[in-house]
C-alpha cells in the first residue's frame, strides 16, 4: 500500500482540480494498492467522481476575483482563513504520513501556506515530494516575482526531490528563468489529455470536414470552464444567435461558477433553441460530439481539445494572468485554433471566427503522454521506499 497526497489551493475555476482528478485517476488505477487524499480549496470537488482509492479533503475556500483574494465566506478573514488552512495542512499530512506528496502548481502553496507542511513531511519521514506545474504560468516576469516573494527557491532546493512539467520541451524555456528552476530535476511529462483518446486517423479529418459541409447544421459546444469570467463569451455568443439566427445546433456550458443571476436570465430566454446546461461532468465526451468548439483557453480545455482533434475558436483570459493568452496563440500557430482576442469579442466577429474554423479541416488527434509518465515516474520515486517496507528496513 501506497500512500499518495495532492495538493490543490484552487481559488478560481476547475483547471487546477481537474489536472489534479487526471493524475489521482492515473496513479489509482495504475498503482495497485494506493491510500490517496486530495487536499483541495475548491467548493466544486463534489462535482466529479472520487478517484479509485482516494478521499478527498476540503480546506475554507478561498476564491480569486480579479487579482484579489478573499475567503468564499464572507464574514470571514483572509489572515484567519490563510491561518486556518496552514494549520489544517500540517495536521492531515502529521497524521497521514505521505510516501510521496504532488503540490499543484504553487511552489509553496497560496500565500505560502504549505511551506511548513512540507517541511514537516520532509523532516519526518522518507517522504518524496514534487511540484506539478502545467504548460505555461503566466509571463515569466511575473511568476518569478512571485516566486521569489514567497520563498520558492528555496523550497525548490531543499523541499521538492522533482519538478514534473506537464507540457512539451519547448515550454520550458519560459521557466528556466524562475528562482530555483534552473538547478531543480525536471521531468517534463508531456500534457495531460484523455485517457481513451486514440492516435490520429488520417481519414477521420476528412470525414468530419465533409460532414460539417453536408445537409446538417453544424454543431457547436460553448464552454465556458468553470465559469466565474465566462460571462462576456456567453452573453457574446447568445446575442450573435439572437442577430443572425444562424443555421447552427448549439449546446452551451455555462460552469458552476457562471453568475447565478445571468444563468437565470438566459435560461429563461433561451428563444434560440440552444441547449444549456449549467454544468456537464464529461466536457471532453460533449467536444467529440460537436463539429466546433468555441471557449476560452485554459489548460484543460486545449488538451482535450487537442485529444479530440476538434476545431476551436479561443476567447481567452489576458487578465490577470497572461497564460491563456500565451497558450491561445500556441494553438493558433500550430494551426488548431482561430484566437479571439477579448478586445475584439463582438457578435460580428465570433460569426466570422466561427465561419472561419468551419471551413479548415479539423486537425490531427493528439495522444497525450503526462498521465502515464507521471504513473512511471511515480513509481520510480516510490520504488526505494517500498523496497525498503518489503525488507523490513525503515529508514533513518
Amino acid at each position: 500500500m501506497v500512500r499518495i497526497a495532492f495538493y490543490s489551493h484552487d481559488t478560481f475555476g476547475l483547471g487546477h482540480l481537474r489536472r489534479c482528478l487526471k493524475l489521482t485517476h492515473a496513479l489509482g488505477s495504475s498503482l495497485g494498492a494506493v491510500e490517496g487524499l486530495l487536499i483541495t480549496g475548491s467548493p466544486w470537488a463534489q462535482l466529479f467522481p472520487r478517484p479509485n482509492g482516494f478521499e478527498y479533503v476540503r480546506l475554507p475556500p478561498i476564491v480569486k476575483r480579479g487579482s484579489v483574494y478573499r475567503p468564499q465566506d464572507e464574514s470571514a478573514r483572509l489572515p484567519e482563513v490563510l491561518d486556518l488552512r496552514q494549520r489544517m495542512l500540517g495536521s492531515i499530512l502529521r497524521r497521514f504520513r505521505p510516501d510521496l506528496l504532488i503540490v499543484d502548481n504553487v511552489p509553496c502553496g497560496l500565500r505560502g501556506e504549505m511551506l511548513d507542511a512540507l517541511r514537516d513531511v520532509r523532516a519526518v519521514s522518507e517522504a518524496k515530494c514534487v511540484l506539478a506545474l502545467r504548460d505555461i504560468l503566466d509571463r515569466p516576469d511575473r511568476v518569478a516575482k512571485e516566486w521569489s516573494t514567497v520563498g520558492a527557491a528555496e523550497a525548490l532546493q531543499f523541499l521538492y526531490d522533482e519538478i514534473w512539467v506537464f507540457g512539451d520541451h519547448d515550454d520550458l524555456g519560459a521557466m528556466n528563468d524562475l528562482p530555483g528552476f534552473s538547478a531543480a530535476r525536471v521531468r517534463v511529462c508531456g500534457r495531460l489529455g484523455v485517457e481513451d483518446a486514440p492516435e490520429s486517423d488520417p481519414s477521420e479529418s476528412a470525414t468530419r470536414t465533409r460532414r460539417v459541409g453536408a445537409s446538417e447544421a453544424p454543431r457547436i459546444l460553448v464552454s465556458g470552464g468553470g465559469g466565474g469570467d465566462a460571462d462576456a463569451l456567453v452573453t457574446t455568443y447568445v446575442e450573435m444567435l439572437r442577430r443572425r439566427r444562424p443555421r447552427v445546433s448549439s449546446h452551451i456550458v455555462l460552469g458552476p461558477d457562471f453568475p447565478h443571476a445571468r444563468s437565470t436570465e438566459i435560461i429563461g430566454r433561451n428563444g434560440f433553441c440552444a441547449r444549456i446546461d449549467p454544468f456537464v461532468s464529461d466536457i471532453p465526451r460533449a467536444m467529440k460530439s460537436a463539429d466546433l468548439v468555441v471557449a476560452m483557453a485554459g489548460y484543460n480545455t486545449t488538451c482535450e481539445l487537442e485529444a479530440a482533434g476538434q476545431r476551436a475558436v479561443l476567447v481567452p483570459r489576458v487578465w490577470p494572468r497572461e497564460e491563456q493568452l500565451l497558450r491561445a496563440r500556441k494553438q493558433e500557430q500550430a494551426g488548431r485554433a482561430t484566437v479571439l482576442h477579448p478586445r475584439d469579442l463582438s457578435p460580428e466577429n465570433l460569426w466570422e471566427s466561427i465561419q472561419t474554423c468551419l471551413e479548415r479541416p479539423a486537425p490531427r488527434r493528439i495522444h497525450h503522454t503526462g498521465a502515464e509518465n507521471a504513473v512511471r515516474y511515480t513509481a520510480s520515486l516510490l520504488q526505494p521506499i517500498q523496497t525498503r517496507r518489503l525488507s523490513g528496513v525503515t529508514a533513518t
